[in-house]
């Protein structure tokens, strides 16, 4: 059974932005699934990037432990010198439409990976592309996954020293994802029943970036997330109750064993939130998106 309907008892909390090693995390969908449980969380997304292969599996641990589920992804838009992170909520994963629009990325994220270690043999790393697939595994490989070949190899210290002197935009490793428009993002969940809400807001947005997304079709904004300080979280709030935008909030964990510091649930997400996206997501109101 999936369980988006109303709560019971006391209102809980909830962590709607996660991932597993469907994409760059490093446990599966069901350990992601019983570390919300051992947590005492009411609910969770999992949000892995550009990809739905770990839902089902999530939503079959939730069904057994009791848990409220919501489809999710953390989806990849452009534009010019930025990338922007949209979290898909309460979509019917099985729109023929999204998945062949995931399945680009798929191809984009092999592309990217392969070009990535081209520019680090130039840059004299001598690390060969399959050991970025030792670490990807069954997922399309990410900088995250470099990174970690990278450290298996010796070649860096940590992750923070493989972005910092290699990965992040501007290096010499760098490599562009496909241009992809957040509006067009908008139109393919909107289409598939879901909505959108701007991830981390912090790193590079602003209230002046969630106002001309709006008008474009944006849903809602990530209020909560560890990358957002206080003055960006008020911010959000209120670009939120002037624009009757839905709020977000999770730990954007990634697994017990990476860089990231915040623990699944780290963020307190009231579960009001997570009833307000299923409302507002005619794929859930319909009981499509399971």
């Amino acid at each position: 059974m999936n369980r988006n309907g109303p709560p019971t008892g006391d209102p809980g909390r909830v962590d709607l932005h996660l991932h597993s090693n469907r994409s760059d995390g490093t446990v599966s969908p069901t350990e992601v699934v019983q570390r919300v449980a051992s947590l005492g969380l009411a609910g969770f997304s999992l949000t892995d990037h550009d990809t739905t292969a770990g839902l089902d599996e999530a939503e079959a641990e939730a069904d057994r432990l009791g848990l409220r589920f919501i489809p999710g992804s953390e989806i990849s838009a452009t534009e010019p010198g930025v990338s922007v992170h949209l979290l898909a909520f309460g979509f019917d994963r099985t729109n023929p439409a999204l998945q062949a629009f995931l399945e680009r990325f798929d191809g984009d994220r092999r592309r990217r990976a392969r070009e990535i270690v081209a520019c680090l043999q130039a840059e004299g790393v001598g690390m060969p592309y399959s050991d970025v697939e030792e670490q990807a595994g069954p997922a399309a490989p990410t900088r995250a996954h470099v990174a970690r070949a990278m450290i298996a190899g010796s070649h860096v210290d940590d992750v923070n020293h493989a972005f910092r002197q290699y990965l992040s935009r501007g290096g010499p490793a760098f490599v562009e994802k496909q241009p992809v428009s957040p509006r067009e993002v908008f139109e393919i969940v909107h289409d598939a029943g879901g909505v959108v809400v701007l991830a981390h807001p912090a790193r590079v947005h602003g209230v002046d970036d969630v106002r001309r997304w709006a008008a474009e079709g944006l849903d809602g904004v990530e209020v909560l997330h560890p990358a957002n300080r206080a003055k960006t979280r008020s911010a959000m709030n209120g670009i939120a109750a002037e624009l009757d935008l839905l709020r977000s909030g999770g730990s954007d964990w990634h697994g017990p064993t990476t860089h990231r510091k915040a623990d699944v649930g780290a963020e307190p997400v009231p579960e009001r939130w997570f009833d307000e996206i299923c409302d507002r997501a005619p794929a859930m109101r319909g009981g499509v998106g399971r």
